[in-house]
């Protein structure tokens, strides 16, 4: 080979700092979805600063991947551990119930008593049963409950949650790695009968089996990550697997004059191949060689520090996006105040942005951070030596550090 340094495998436990601008990648295009909106008509300047944002849903699915890589590799890692199942899920409930859990009190049983809002109580039971993208898929939209349209995305993060650690457990490695081509094959299959039957393109966004082929895909790359003799080749070949996936993208947006995530056609040809175009970017941005560009420019504090945050920046942008809107101070308003289109535009980011900054640094040092004191008490053990798997070419994330979180457009 001649990038030796690619192969070489890192110092157990290392943390890639990738991973996080990675991570702060895919929050900053979930904000950009909802933030970067023009109200009415506007210029050509607006109207290509729409089309671009339009395609920030696409941050959910890499969210997806990088929760198919993160949780597969520390499942792998600790196979065969005493106490699989209970150190997991323990350290799945600290890292996301107390935020997602304080959001649903406050919204459910505090707002009600301070405003009319409707706040549409009467679906609560979904949301607090981690159901909530049954409850979209069911309604054909997210009108059910406007307050959490956006944790359909987490809905499915805790059902691959729930399942997924009893299939690592019980399936070598390459029987795993089929499975996860089955499902990304599942999922497209799926995708394609929903609209050849229902025609409802919410239950197509939103249901966990019809989006595993994102989730599978990330599986797969950390699958490779433990089998040396595959990493060289999935190494070698991701970069034309990243060629691929962008051309193939590149003509959904073309065809059909934009990547909108509830459009049927963009549902069916162009999610699959955003799933393995991210699984393929990932690849690159592990890759420990020292002169990776990509791994550098992802390294970026301002990168990591919006992917150490983006539980709460997710969580907590979209009530803060409807606030603003309901409070009157929209786009348009501000347009009106300075006089230009895309300064309206522009300004309503900003405010939302810092606004959602603000409370995403609450959230994490009074609601988040203290829980995550307590992982420290549920360590996983170790697993017996015969189980342990060579890591190839990617670190695994440390227990602490990896949080996971896929938001919803």
């Amino acid at each position: 080979m001649s990038e030796p340094s690619a192969h070489r495998a890192p110092a157990p436990g290392a943390h890639h700092p990738a991973l996080d601008g990675l991570r702060g990648v895919a929050v900053l295009l979930v904000l950009s979805f909802h933030f970067l909106h023009v109200d009415g008509e506007g210029g050509v300047a607006e109207r290509t600063l729409l089309a671009a944002s339009r395609s920030g849903w696409a941050g959910v699915d890499l969210f997806f991947v990088l929760s198919g890589f993160l949780i597969t590799g520390i499942l792998l890692d600790v196979r065969g551990a005493p106490g699989y199942f209970r150190a997991f899920y323990a350290r799945r409930v600290l890292r996301i119930f107390p935020l997602y859990y304080a959001y649903l009190a406050v919204l459910f049983l505090v707002v009600p008593l301070l405003s009319s809002l409707d706040v549409k109580s009467g679906t609560q039971g979904w949301l607090w049963t981690y159901l909530g993208n049954v409850l979209f898929a069911r309604e054909g939209g997210f009108e059910a409950s406007p307050y959490t349209g956006h944790f359909w995305s987490l809905a499915v993060e805790e059902q691959f949650y729930l399942a997924w650690p009893l299939v690592v457990w019980v399936l070598p490695r390459r029987r795993l790695a089929l499975v996860c081509m089955g499902l990304v094959a599942g999922a497209f299959a799926l995708r394609l009968g929903i609209h050849r039957t229902t025609f409802n393109a919410t239950a197509a966004y939103v249901l966990t089996p019809a989006r595993m082929d994102a989730l599978a895909m990330g599986a797969l790359v950390a699958v490779a990550a433990r089998e040396p003799s595959w990493w060289p080749r999935v190494r070698r070949g991701a970069p034309w697997l990243l060629a691929a996936s962008s051309a193939a993208v590149a003509a959904v947006w073309v065809h059909q004059g934009g990547l909108f995530g509830g459009d049927p056609v963009v549902q069916v040809w162009a999610f699959g191949p955003l799933a393995a175009g991210f699984a393929a970017l990932l690849v690159l941005a592990v890759d420990p060689a020292p002169s990776s560009r990509l791994s550098r420019t992802l390294s970026r504090p301002w990168l990591r520090g919006a992917g150490k945050y983006s539980y709460g920046l997710y969580v907590l942008h979209y009530p803060i996006f409807l606030g603003l809107e309901a409070a009157g101070l929209t786009s348009l308003a501000l347009a009106g105040v300075l006089g230009s289109r895309l300064g309206g535009v522009l300004a309503f980011a900003a405010v939302a942005g810092l606004a959602t900054l603000g409370a995403a640094l609450l959230s994490w040092n009074l609601v988040e951070k203290p829980f995550l004191r307590w992982k420290d008490r549920v360590p996983y053990g170790q697993p017996p030596p015969a189980t342990r798997a060579p890591v190839a070419a990617t670190p695994r994330p440390p227990q602490a550090a990896s949080h996971p979180v896929a938001p919803a457009a």
